[in-house]
This record gives structure tokens, C-alpha cells and sequence, in this order.
């Protein structure tokens, strides 16, 4: 993948696909193993939770550039330290609270796109997972649905870049 990130989003969007190869690998010389389904659950969160950081992190980066100590703070406690998904109706809302033209352009980059829906299903994974469900997706899956999701925020990114 073509990365336009910080070298440390790069690393942990990097660390996260080999992560995930592994456990590829693995469940593909023991697809009969009872871990399976273990280790496909923690690659869903794995996947979902660096989409998660990694949004986080763009958007901390580009509104704190600049910023002076108090703005800095108010954007660490709400974005890096809050709680949500990463999901496109998410990454919208957000947006919308930042600026307007954001959402609207990335709305438009990614609307239709198989990515957004795929990012939509590894988030909706993992909630139904973190709600006691069981995954019945897998590994492939997850790693189709986490490239996709890298992909959505290739393009958050470049609207960010594209207003700065």
C-alpha cells in the first residue's frame, strides 16, 4: 500500500497488516484448530482498533499543528482519548463539528465505494463481537475489510492536505 502518512502511522498501520499475515498464515496451517475462531476475533479488534488510532491520530495532527497548549489539550481529551468506531458515519459526524467542507468533500470521495461498506462491516464485527456475538467472518475477510479501511483513511487524509 502506498502510505502519505507520519512514519508513525505508517509503523502502526504496517505492524498491524503483518500482524495480520501471521495469524493468516496460522489459521491456513491449522484451519482446524479450536484458536481459530479466537484468533480471527482478535485480528477483527486488532484491525478495527488501528483504524480507530490511526483516524484519531490524522485528525489530532492536523487540528493541533499550530495550536497553542490549551487547544492541544482540549483536542487530545476529545478525540485521541474518547470512544467511538470507526466508522464512515462516524468519521462524518466528526467532520461535520470540524469543517463542513471536509465532510462534504470526503463524503463524496468515498460514497459508493466498496471500501466504505467494507470499513462499515469490520466495524460492525467488531461490535457485535464486543456485544457477545460470534465472528463468523474470516480472516481474508478481515483482512479485505482492514485494507479497505486504510484505504478510507488515504482519503480522509487527503482531503485534510488538500485544505491545509
Amino acid at each position: 500500500m502506498g502510505y502519505h502518512m507520519n512514519g508513525n502511522n505508517q509503523q502502526v498501520i504496517r505492524d498491524c497488516e503483518i500482524e495480520l499475515d501471521n495469524i493468516q498464515q496460522w489459521i491456513a496451517n491449522n484451519s482446524l484448530d479450536s484458536n481459530v475462531r479466537y484468533l480471527t476475533s482478535y485480528a477483527v479488534i486488532k484491525a478495527c482498533g488501528t483504524i480507530e488510532y490511526v483516524f484519531k491520530q490524522l485528525i489530532y495532527a492536523h487540528l493541533s499543528d499550530g495550536a497553542n497548549e490549551e487547544a492541544k489539550t482540549y483536542f487530545n481529551k476529545s478525540i485521541i482519548e474518547a470512544s467511538f468506531n470507526p466508522s464512515p458515519g462516524q468519521i462524518y459526524r466528526i467532520l461535520e463539528k470540524i469543517n463542513t467542507t471536509w465532510r462534504t468533500e470526503f463524503e463524496t470521495m468515498i460514497r459508493g465505494t466498496n471500501q466504505k461498506g467494507q470499513l462499515r462491516s469490520l466495524v460492525d464485527l467488531r461490535n457485535s463481537f464486543a456485544h457477545g456475538s460470534v465472528i463468523t467472518a474470516s480472516i481474508n475477510d478481515v483482512k479485505s475489510y482492514y485494507i479497505a479501511g486504510i484505504w478510507v483513511l488515504q482519503k480522509l487524509e487527503e482531503v485534510m492536505r488538500n485544505h491545509t
